[in-house]
């Protein structure tokens, strides 16, 4: 018999594929041939069938899909640059600031400390929210440290400012800048390339129908999805309600501004009507628990994400940014989501683990429109694989793995990821880049934007202690 060649071969593993059947193996394999799946299934099928180059016993531990991060903002540097009691719209106009004051350097930074901490959470893919100043420079360093993800054009949008709110001198709201750099980040988009472009635009009553209607019909053309912010929650909706004379979904659905292709971020503010609407678009529903619960707990109460996935709607899961969803860990989101829902509900049997998985893989694989790649442990797709470890008191006794992984283990049990069939984190840290680096770099960032912006903190110490 011919046997298929492999260049890795993850063997002796708790395989759950998140395929359309759920199926898990429990003893499992996963052979790997360049960028992609060749063979899974049960151990005692797959191990005659192939010959590796390379071998990965985990020791019966948990192998996954990557997490998918559907909404991120890449600017963990700014972790810890203020209170922690700050009001909201405080907060918000010291970020406007901090992106408004940003070199190439400190976005160069931050991406490379926010990839290295959705890898060590487990996260394969993200999907960048189009608040970036020098996407370029983002990019190399996105596809330096090896993960996969899809960037937008730098801060799109067209209405005036709302009262309070901090204008930002390099990203003007006007319709003719935003129309000449819409989808100016599509140029990434080659073939397997680990770092893509989309359509996004800001968002949050920021974009008039003129650049919506672009915005779409510029994704339609492309085959790529069409992302932004909308219905944080009661306020944002009653401002774009007045404004648009009916709910903002419903306006949107009838000026076919939404289809199978929009993703859209938070939308915690959605009534029955517009939970339908979405429902028939077909369109993806990106949440943020922690942030909703962080900046207000209205918006996590009145959040209908269950609801819309119940329904047949695609839903997925995001960190936000890092000063509103803690830190960029999806699984952190899908336990916050499961939670909360249960409180909301007073019911133990209204969400489970296997829904946080769902919304995890095979639901941040849609929103990002690569449903057809990703999201699950299949022949064919890419190998964009975290594998866990079982030798922690918290995964012990095994039984329940999927309950494990999710309630228990968490992040902490992340031994090996794997993107695009290469190995990009091993027992801890990147293996493609030097950690201790850009954790220097970072901490140097950090300085010079407190500096720039006058921040000042009562632990902001210096000399910077050694990271390596």
């Amino acid at each position: 018999m011919t046997k298929i060649i492999a260049d890795y071969l993850v063997k002796n593993t708790f395989v759950i594929s998140m395929n359309e059947e759920r199926t898990c193996f429990e003893r499992g394999a996963i052979a790997i041939h360049g960028k992609r799946i060749v063979l899974v299934g049960d151990e005692v099928d797959v191990l005659p069938k192939v010959r590796a180059a390379k071998v990965i016993d985990a020791g019966g531990a948990v192998t996954h899909p990557g997490f998918v991060d559907a909404h991120v903002h890449f600017m963990n540097t700014a972790r810890g640059a203020f209170s922690d009691v700050l009001d909201t719209s405080t907060m918000m106009n010291t970020l406007r600031r901090w992106w408004d004051a940003v070199e190439e350097e400190d976005e160069r930074a931050a991406t490379f400390l926010n990839c290295l901490e959705m890898l060590s959470n487990g996260t394969t893919c993200f999907l960048e929210a189009g608040t970036l100043q020098f996407p370029d420079a983002s990019a190399e360093a996105a596809e330096a440290v090896g993960i996969r993800g899809f960037i937008g054009d730098p801060f799109l949008w067209d209405l005036p400012a709302s009262q309070g709110t901090q204008d930002m001198t390099r990203a003007p709201r006007d319709l003719d800048r935003s129309l000449n750099l819409l989808g100016g980040q599509l140029k990434r988009n080659k073939e397997d390339a680990l770092i893509k472009g989309c359509v996004v635009l800001f968002g949050l009553g920021s974009a008039s129908n003129d650049l919506m209607r672009a915005a779409k019909e510029r994704a339609d053309q492309s085959g790529v999805i069409f992302s932004q912010h909308q219905s944080f929650d009661h306020h944002d909706t009653a401002v774009d309600e007045e404004r648009l004379g009916s709910r903002p979904m419903r306006h949107y659905a009838d000026c076919d501004l939404i289809g199978e292709n929009c993703t859209f971020s938070h939308m915690n503010d959605l009534d029955p009507d517009e939970v339908g609407i979405v429902q028939q678009a077909k369109m993806s529903v990106v949440w943020c628990p922690v942030t909703s619960m962080n900046l207000g707990a209205k918006a996590a109460r009145n959040a209908k994400h269950l609801e819309v996935s119940r329904g047949g709607g695609n839903v997925a899961l995001a960190s936000d940014g890092v000063s509103s969803g803690c830190r960029y860990d999806v699984g952190l989101q899908g336990l916050m989501a499961l939670l909360s829902t249960r409180a909301k509900a007073d019911s133990r049997t209204t969400m489970t683990a296997l829904d946080v998985l769902e919304l995890a893989t095979i639901g941040g694989a849609k929103a990002v429109g690569m449903e057809r790649d990703i999201g699950s442990i299949e022949v064919g797709k890419y190998a964009d694989i975290v594998i866990r470890r079982s030798d922690l008191p918290e995964a012990q006794p095994f039984s329940d793995p999927i309950q494990s992984l999710v309630y228990n283990t968490g992040s902490k049990s992340i031994w090996k990821v794997i993107v695009n069939g290469e190995l990009v984190w091993d027992e801890g840290r990147p293996v493609r880049v030097e950690a201790g680096s850009i954790y220097s770099e970072a901490q140097q960032s950090h300085w010079r934007m407190m500096d720039k912006l006058g921040l000042t903190s009562r632990y902001h110490r210096r000399p910077m202690p050694d990271t390596k």
